[in-house]
């Protein structure tokens, strides 16, 4: 228990958005906080915020007299609506005089409303660092990876580790051990035979269980996170283990996963469990459709815990957009790009390659195979412990903006133009969902228009519209020319 008194701060990790069961009942937001101590410890927490409000904007009525959507609006000819999060639909209708609108994103095509794109969560996690500018620490890391069979053909979940630092739990379905004696300590020396210089060197302690079934596994590991307690819990390759396996795991035990992934303070009805499957595919202007490599698709779960389910594998590609794309985002292949010890290899299997030698060490290497699971994870650990993406440069890049946005950069800027907005006394106006206006219309042929430019427009005589230096041209043109085709 946190006595308020030894608080010097608190850090927002980040916070999800937990609905009403039933309407008119109130709705939540659970908090990840780090607890600063006034000893110096951080501690973990899980903070519920009942009934958060927040704001947006409606142009007055004596100013609604424009029809496209302006990139912003002065406070003084707006009004202000204050709402919970599930009241904002209806008070966006009631405000812009449009009643209950199912589709809530005809309501955003108003050129009269603003401040209603920026996600509660994101406010939540700017009043915090509003109230504790000079708080900053590394975010914790667990890590997380099943392995699944490959031998009998069912594909089950046959065992999952879970790593933080100094901390493994292992956990392993009875059925592949089956006919193995003294399991537990054949596989604790294997373990220090195989990794025991990383075990020594991160003073290790493994605690390792035998379970019932695949869905004992995914409990028991989970159970584990919840007491631990991580910022992250990161996953190599995510649509794999939590976006099949696990979810398939749960279909087949007729558990639902909300039981599982939510933090076990929260009411049993306003559980949930959400994944967004990234898209997987894109479709060029011309029609062509090209498929989106694993590691640039963005899978999102969303989920009241006190950790938040990320894939590594996306986040490694997403803060090196840019740079040249590595020929592989295997997990191997990039613990050899950045000179991280490599995943474990076997001297009796070394002939074998891909589902073979899975196959091999399935049937022939089964304890030898849990230390492989483990490693794995410990692998994720020391990448970041190099690379500092997790633990860092994704904390620093969202700034307060939610997880789930990471890898749309112009969401993030828009998120920091809300406040920007704010501090000029003015409001950023809201996001359609059709973009498009009459001028834009596809038939309206724009064939043969050509315009002449003045010669002097080539001179350095951009516009000064710096209104910080009045006096200071800028790059900013009025007008554009192109050659005709």
């Amino acid at each position: 228990m946190i006595k308020e008194t030894d608080v010097v701060g608190r850090e927002c990790r980040f916070a999800v958005y937990v609905p009403p069961a039933e309407h008119g009942q109130p709705d939540w937001h659970l908090v990840k906080e780090q607890v600063h101590l006034k000893d110096g410890k951080i501690v973990p927490n899980v903070r519920f915020l009942k009934d958060f409000s927040r704001d947006f904007y409606v142009t007055r009525k004596g100013m609604q007299n424009h029809q496209s959507k302006k990139e912003s609006e002065k406070l003084e000819h707006l009004i202000k609506t204050n709402t919970t999060q599930s009241m904002m639909d209806i008070k966006m209708g009631k405000a812009l005089g449009q009643g209950w609108i199912q589709d809530t994103r005809k309501l955003k095509e108003s050129p009269y409303l603003y401040g209603a794109d920026i996600m509660s969560t994101a406010i939540i996690k700017k009043m915090y660092q509003d109230k504790y500018p000079t708080l900053a620490s590394y975010y914790s890391l667990a890590v997380f990876d099943v392995e699944t069979d490959v031998v009998e053909g069912h594909e089950k979940i046959i065992m999952a580790s879970l790593t933080m630092m100094d901390k493994v739990f292992c956990a392993v379905d009875k059925s592949f051990v089956a006919g193995y004696t003294d399991v537990h300590n054949r596989v604790m020396n294997l373990a220090d035979k195989y990794i025991g210089d990383v075990i020594k060197q991160r003073n290790i302690k493994i605690e390792f269980v035998i379970v019932e079934s695949e869905i004992d596994i995914v409990r028991d590991v989970f159970a584990k996170a919840h007491q631990w307690q991580p910022d992250f819990v990161a996953i190599w390759n995510i649509d794999f283990d939590i976006g099949t396996k696990v979810l398939d795991a749960c279909k087949r035990a007729a558990v639902d996963p909300k039981d599982i992934f939510s933090d076990p303070k929260v009411p049993v009805e306003n559980r949930f469990f959400k994944y967004k499957q990234g898209l997987k595919q894109k479709v060029t202007a011309s029609g062509v459709v090209t498929p989106i490599k694993p590691a640039a698709q963005w899978h999102v779960v969303t989920c009241p815990s006190s950790f938040y389910l990320i894939d590594a594998m996306c986040v490694y590609r997403q803060i090196r957009t840019g740079k040249q794309e590595e020929t592989s985002y295997a997990l191997d292949a990039i613990l050899t790009k950045e000179n991280i010890k490599n995943k474990l290899k076997f001297e009796e299997v070394a002939n074998h390659t891909g589902i073979k030698w899975h196959q091999e060490m399935q049937s022939k290497h089964k304890l030898e195979y849990i230390i492989y699971n483990i490693f794995d994870c410990i692998c994720v650990e020391m990448l970041d412990e190099k690379t500092y993406d997790l633990r860092a440069t994704m904390p620093m890049f969202s700034g307060y903006s939610d997880f789930s946005y990471f890898n749309s950069q112009p969401r993030r800027l828009v998120d920091k133009l809300h406040y920007f907005y704010l501090e000029k006394g003015e409001v950023i106006g809201t996001t359609a969902g059709n973009l498009k206006e009459d001028m834009d219309s596809e038939s309206l042929d724009l064939s043969g228009w050509i315009i002449n430019l003045d010669a002097t427009l080539i001179m350095d005589n951009g516009l000064c519209n710096i209104e910080e230096n009045a006096n200071l041209p800028s790059r900013a043109h009025v007008f554009a020319g192109d050659k005709l085709r």
